[in-house]
């Protein structure tokens, strides 16, 4: 995950998503801190490469994540996760199983 997250930091967003796309479930869905950090990850790189609809499925699923777990991102990426969030509509206070079970 260490790789996609640093192409993404990078600006290399088409190979962030490479490693995405490549990633296995059980590789990014083993603990919750796992799990949050892909679909964010994951989310951001959809959002930058103008995927909003792609973005907003997994970044609804990093925010169930943290919904249910607090603390399960540090603080710089719950930032990234909230802003992201905001960027594509939603209120802090919506609960990401809510968006997640609309779609």
């Amino acid at each position: 995950m260490s790789q996609g997250v640093r192409a993404y930091h990078s600006g290399l967003h088409t190979r962030a998503m490479s490693y995405w796309l490549e990633m296995q479930e059980g590789d990014w869905a083993r603990s919750p801190h796992s799990r949050a950090r892909y679909a964010l990850y994951r989310g951001l790189t959809h959002l930058s490469l103008g995927d909003e609809e792609s973005a907003q499925r997994w970044l609804a699923e990093a925010k169930d994540v943290t919904d249910r777990q607090q603390g399960v991102l540090d603080d710089e990426d719950m930032g990234r996760l909230l802003v992201a969030w905001r960027v594509i509509g939603h209120e802090p206070g919506t609960w990401g199983r809510d968006v997640l079970e609309s779609r």
